[in-house]
């Protein structure tokens, strides 16, 4: 909606024209009133008008005066001028200067009415105009700043000729980022549960925060995003880095969402980790503190540390991991060694397993690389007990290493290994369990083939699988939930009562095809299992 002033030295003149027309219908919300060229001139340039409309005689000062100063401030208002014939050459010398058009004395409603909707299209095009500028403006400065990251990001990685640095440095100066005596850079990453912030948000809080600008670069989206800061820094500031990182993370650890306790209450996966780099006073060497920060903020995320974690802090850790590393690899070996066992002998590895990387835990400072190496080792020395021709050993290796490395946190290396390791012990239980079903169906095979033998027993086909008798035994009784001996009586007799339904063949024959020459023995064991005789069944079946 547009703003409107009216200035008439004559009282009711100046009433009637606040209420002449539907101003607001025309899309004016806004019409306020001044008695002279010195109140309208004060008014215009505290409401900045879109529009004007003034008398030109006023005592103190005229319309035509007014105009003039108000345009040379107010570029783009619109001037309306009220006239009458006597005073048209002025009327003239208004419209030379700017004034959008004259409406003479005593106003008519059509030509005032006529002469606004002009105005108010002029109006409404300079608006469209202005918008368009500032669009246009916004987009040039966006990817400006777009650039400008990525050249920042080119520094820190130590990219780029001599040239392409000093430009990127030159930029930065006269932007006003960088103008202390030292710098760093930090990266931060956000808890999940946190507000999600973009890359305009951080740098404008972390100014905020900090006292200063700050540029800021991101990685990935939503809740995998990363922000790398470059921080300028004095000289006094240079060792006060995690104090400052301290202010930041405090707010930005009071924006977790549906937290009620204060930031320095906050535990674990709800706050915010940020790794410091080391300070440099040249920007030319800034790659060094990236690189620092990077093994910084690397170092916590892997170690699920949480809050401000410096640059000497990741450094003292693989420090005192170099020097215990000795006592470390030996323990670590002592504890593969015993995993392997108990996979080998089919213990569950659980136990050992949590003394693993209970023992990895206690030695932040040997780095993700090195603990995926180890790991890899132990996955394949174990692999070799339960899956030996699954795949090339350099294969299956490599496989395991990607994989690991892959993993951002201990905890993930944990899961994976375990995950691994579980896989690795059902492999031998299941190629046993394929073996005995294998063994099994060739026992029933040999039982069903071999049934009129007489020497058919347990005895006699351990010996054809070449198993002992008590190991096929087990195993059968496992499988069917029968002995070998109920089974092989089961059969004979499920073939006996096929004979007698379907041919005329003595008993005392079908006994002796059957694996039973004894024919009482065999009528007592039909009986057992039919309820009668074989002569009582067979007279039975043919009723």
């Amino acid at each position: 909606m547009l703003k409107m002033l009216i200035v008439e030295d004559e009282r009711w003149e100046r009433e009637g024209l606040a209420i002449f027309l539907d101003w607001e219908s025309l899309g004016i919300s806004v019409v306020e009133t001044a008695s002279d060229g010195i109140e309208g001139m004060d008014k215009a340039l505290e409401m900045k008008p879109d529009i004007i409309i003034t008398d030109i005689q006023m005592p103190g000062r005229s319309g035509i005066e007014m105009a003039k100063l108000i345009m040379e401030q107010l570029r783009d208002v619109r001037i309306v001028v009220l006239t009458g014939y006597d005073d048209f050459e002025y009327a003239r010398e208004a419209l030379r200067f700017g004034a959008v058009d004259y409406v003479l004395k005593p106003v008519g409603e059509e030509e005032m009415l006529s002469t606004m909707l002009k105005v108010v299209q002029s109006c409404k095009e300079i608006r469209t105009k202005q918008r368009e500028q500032e669009l246009l403006l916004l987009e040039k400065d966006a990817v400006h700043q777009i650039s400008l990251r990525q050249r920042v990001m080119d520094l820190l990685l130590g990219r780029g000729d001599e040239e392409a640095k000093r430009e990127t440095i030159s930029e930065l100066r006269s932007s006003g980022y960088l103008e202390e005596e030292a710098f760093s850079v930090w990266i931060c990453s956000q808890p999940v549960n946190s507000l999600m912030l973009d890359t305009q948000q951080m740098e404008q809080l972390a100014g905020r925060i900090l006292g200063r600008q700050v540029l800021v670069y991101s990685v990935g989206q939503g809740e995998q995003v990363s922000f790398t800061l470059l921080i300028p820094l004095q000289h006094a500031e240079t060792g006060e880095q995690a104090q400052l990182a301290g202010k930041l993370l405090q707010v930005l650890n009071l924006s977790v969402a549906g937290r009620a306790e204060s930031a320095q209450e906050k535990e674990g996966p709800d706050r915010w980790t940020l790794g410091t780099g080391s300070s440099v006073e040249q920007l030319e060497f800034i790659y060094e503190s990236f690189r620092d920060a990077q093994n910084t903020f690397n170092y916590a995320v892997f170690n699920d540390l949480y809050g401000v974690i410096t640059a000497d802090e990741e450094q003292f850790a693989r420090k005192q991991f170099s020097l215990g590393s000795e006592v470390f690899t030996s323990h670590f070996r002592e504890l593969a060694k015993r995993l392997r066992y108990d996979l080998g002998s089919g213990k569950p590895g659980g136990p050992v397993m949590d003394e693993l990387f209970s023992c990895l835990a206690v030695h932040p400072g040997a780095g993700r690389s090195y603990i995926a190496s180890l790991l890899s080792g132990v996955i394949e020395s174990c692999s070799s007990i339960a899956m030996p021709a699954a795949k090339t050993a350099t294969a299956a290796a490599t496989d395991h290493m990607e994989a690991l490395l892959a993993c951002k946190q201990l905890k993930e290396m944990r899961t994976y290994t375990a995950e691994v390791m579980d896989e690795m012990a059902r492999l031998p239980e299941e190629k046993r369990n394929r073996k005995d079903d294998y063994l099994i169906n060739r026992v029933i095979v040999l039982i069903e083939e071999q049934y009129g033998n007489q020497d058919l027993s347990l005895a006699y086909l351990a010996g054809e699988v070449f198993v002992s008798p008590n190991h096929l035994g087990m195993i059968f009784k496992k499988k069917t939930g029968k002995t070998p001996s109920e089974y092989i009586q089961e059969f004979r007799l499920q073939q006996a009562e096929e004979m007698l339904r379907t041919t005329k063949q003595r008993i005392s024959v079908v006994a002796e095809q059957i694996g039973i020459p004894n024919a009482s023995y065999f009528g007592l064991l039909y009986k057992q299992v039919y309820g009668m005789t074989p002569g009582e069944y067979r007279e039975f079946v043919q009723r």
